[in-house]
């Protein structure tokens, strides 16, 4: 197994595609692409979001694990340029309580769409998006949501998505963070 280059990642503020796209290919991800996954992950979340926990290489070989057993209901989309993979999109899908009139419902959460920012602003992060809700589109889920951040919220607009007043959110972190002790 040949050690990986270190990836990095930094924080970018930038909204819209404005240069011509760079070569990338983007496809659905496979068991040999969990490293490169784990890394994008790992960078995404340490590098932008200053979150601190398992060294690379032991987040690596967790994540190896937790895909393992989770495949069928998290499909994971990665974004290649050569070599090199430079974004990932996730689809969990989630089964719903059966109706009278539907038994099988299934919905889907798109999560963890990023993409290295030097490879930002040149439609891999729209084409990633795409390959989640055709994906959706073709298991039959009914509805896909996103927590979209407040910069990609444009990109979610262009593609379909609209705000709803009809789903609400509780943050148990948050909430659990902030409970007075006994």
């Amino acid at each position: 197994m040949t050690a990986n280059p270190p990836l990095t990642a930094t924080r970018c503020e930038s909204r819209r595609v404005h240069e011509a796209e760079p070569a990338a290919i983007v496809r659905r991800a496979g068991a040999d692409d969990s490293a490169a996954l784990a890394r994008l992950r790992w960078l995404w979340r340490t590098t932008e979001r200053g979150e601190h926990g398992l060294s690379q290489p032991d987040f690596e070989a967790a994540f190896a694990r937790w895909w393992a057993e989770r495949r069928s209901r998290h499909v994971g989309f990665i974004a290649k340029r050569g070599d090199d993979a430079v974004g990932m999109a996730w689809l969990a899908v989630f089964e719903r309580v059966p109706q009278p009139r539907h038994l099988e419902r299934l919905a889907g959460n798109m999560q963890s769409v990023f993409v290295l920012e030097e490879f930002r602003n040149h439609g891999i992060g729209r084409r990633l998006v795409e390959a989640v809700i055709a994906e959706a589109r073709s298991r039959g889920l009914g509805y896909l949501i996103v927590h979209p951040s407040q910069r990609a919220y444009p990109l979610y607009e262009r593609l379909g998505f609209a705000p709803t007043n009809q789903l609400l959110h509780l943050d148990l972190d948050t909430l659990a963070a902030t409970a007075p002790t006994e």
